[in-house]
């Protein structure tokens, strides 16, 4: 099979506005989220103040006490929810400043060649000195740590680098620290470094991180036109791609974008096929 020849500067550029529109939305979405948060717990001060008016003067009954302990209840959870929240919307706005001023400044940080088998466009080796801080998912999504363990194999977002084309790596977890929305992740790069020794380590938010399955048992297909994240045949680098059809066995057949030859599909197995959401 030859080798991809990929136009690295197109790919670059479309990436990494693609990138800052991602985190625009998701700050734009969260700042919702508050809004419709902060109207509810007007709501909820207006009802818990006439509650304790109305008892005030005599004794409560356990039915009002029980009303009371709700909304109580309610207004503490929305407390805690608008603060996560809050911080959220701040760390997106951090590393979007980062991204916007690397980006007018012309460059997102050193490049380090990676050796890929059959495929020789380059990905950054070295996590890029810009803060990439993005350690919660929007307060609607799933619980973006769910499955992610000790050995899991994921795909793995590189920070930002100047011309850097493989966004995502084949990655395995090794380490894990912290709990709740503070967890990180230590994952480690399968393939040898360039003097043969261990693969590079990184540290990770779960945001950075998509869980690979363990094999293609079960999955379901997807349709034809869905986007997602793919690897490449032979090589430990995810690209985007196009769905364009599944096959008895459950392999996906692809259209990978910024492939050379016009109209090629390409054949991948289904587990190494990811649905990227909004990452």
């Amino acid at each position: 099979m030859a080798a991809r020849n990929r136009p690295r500067a197109p790919l670059k550029e479309e990436a990494d506005a693609h990138e800052e529109r991602d985190l625009w939305t998701k700050i734009v979405r969260e700042l919702q989220e508050l809004q419709r948060m902060s109207e509810r717990v007007q709501v909820l001060t207006t009802e818990t103040q006439r509650e304790e008016e109305r008892h005030a003067e005599g004794d409560a009954s356990l039915e009002d006490l029980k009303i009371l302990k709700k909304l109580y209840t309610e207004h503490q959870e929305l407390a805690d929810k608008e603060q996560l929240t809050l911080q959220s919307v701040l760390e997106w706005n951090d590393l979007l400043i980062a991204l916007r001023t690397a980006t007018e400044g012309g460059d997102r940080g050193g490049e380090k060649k990676r050796k890929r088998k059959i495929d020789d466009a380059g990905a950054a080796d070295s996590p890029s000195s810009r803060n990439t801080k993005v350690a919660r998912s929007m307060s609607a999504a799933p619980d973006p740590h769910n499955g992610l363990q000790k050995d899991s194999e994921v795909a793995y977002r590189l920070p930002k680098q100047k011309n850097a084309e493989g966004m995502w790596i084949q990655c395995i977890i090794v380490g894990i620290a912290g709990d709740g929305n503070k967890r990180k992740y230590e994952v480690q790069d399968p393939e040898p470094d360039e003097a043969g020794g261990h693969g590079t380590t990184y540290k990770a938010s779960a945001n950075a991180l998509i869980l690979i399955p363990k094999d293609s048992a079960g999955l379901p297909p997807y349709p034809p036109g869905k986007q997602v994240l793919a690897r490449y045949p032979e090589t430990t680098t995810f690209y985007r791609a196009e769905v364009m059809g599944t096959k008895a066995d459950g392999t996906c057949r692809l259209k990978f974008e910024g492939e050379e030859e016009v109209g090629k599909e390409t054949e991948v197995e289904r587990r190494l096929v990811l649905d990227v959401g909004n990452k």
